[in-house]
């Protein structure tokens, strides 16, 4: 099975540390979030990897090469950082790559998702798509209240509500569903959904984080450092 990760974004919260590199290749204790996922995919046995880049893309390539220093077979497609295809297109664009099902990857995403787990999921269940998802956390400390009384304050707990963990299994007739210019969670996976062929896989519990600022690149490569992320 081959993996598609998607690592065209400019990484505009991240600036200036994103004005020259993409947003996947921002180190996280010495290594760039793209090498956490490329560890991830090979301790499942996933080692052909497609990079669909765009904003400096070029950096990407140059990093890891044919994959052979990393022991995975790697494969590039481009799109034009000032003519984006959003998260659909580019996986279009690269069609002639896919030759069955396929995962998909968001680039900027430090996690460690059990993808055997997710891949196993998708076959038994026959599904056109799976999406991995997680409980979503609250951003916010939470109140509890009996009457106008409040008798707990909550640091930011978990909340009882799923969300996209940004990794995905799809079909390759997923693939011919999509448009050349758009989203995979806006265009594609309400129509799959509809038909009751799209379905989630409960990851929660796992060490998720994208990496999206600066705080959550701090508290990510604190996490590294200090052991609380593990693959």
């Amino acid at each position: 099975m081959k993996a598609f990760i998607l690592c065209g974004g400019r990484g505009e919260r991240l600036k200036p540390i994103t004005d020259k590199i993409p947003k996947p290749m921002v180190p996280v204790a010495g290594k760039p979030i793209l090498e956490y996922q490329v560890d991830l995919l090979k301790k499942h046995g996933v080692r052909d990897i497609v990079f669909l880049v765009g904003w400096y893309g070029e950096a990407i390539e140059a990093y890891f090469g044919d994959g052979s220093k990393f022991g995975i077979r790697a494969e590039y497609s481009y799109e034009d950082p000032n003519n984006r295809l959003g998260t659909a297109g580019p996986i279009k664009a690269a069609k002639d790559k896919v030759d069955g099902a396929i995962i998909v990857m968001n680039g900027d995403i430090i996690s460690n998702t059990n993808i055997s787990e997710i891949v196993a999921f998708h076959t038994k269940k026959k599904c056109l798509g799976t999406i991995n998802m997680i409980n979503m956390p609250s951003p916010f400390g939470i109140i509890d209240l009996n009457g106008d009384h409040i008798t707990q304050f909550r640091e930011k707990p978990v909340l009882p509500f799923k969300m996209n963990a940004g990794l995905y299994v799809i079909e390759a007739d997923v693939v011919d569903m999509m448009p050349a210019v758009g989203s995979i969670e806006t265009d594609v996976f309400p129509k799959i959904a509809a038909e009751g062929k799209l379905c989630g896989y409960d990851s929660t519990g796992i060490y998720w984080s994208d990496v999206g600022t600066h705080k959550d690149l701090e508290k990510v490569t604190k996490d590294v450092q200090s052991g609380a992320f593990k693959l």
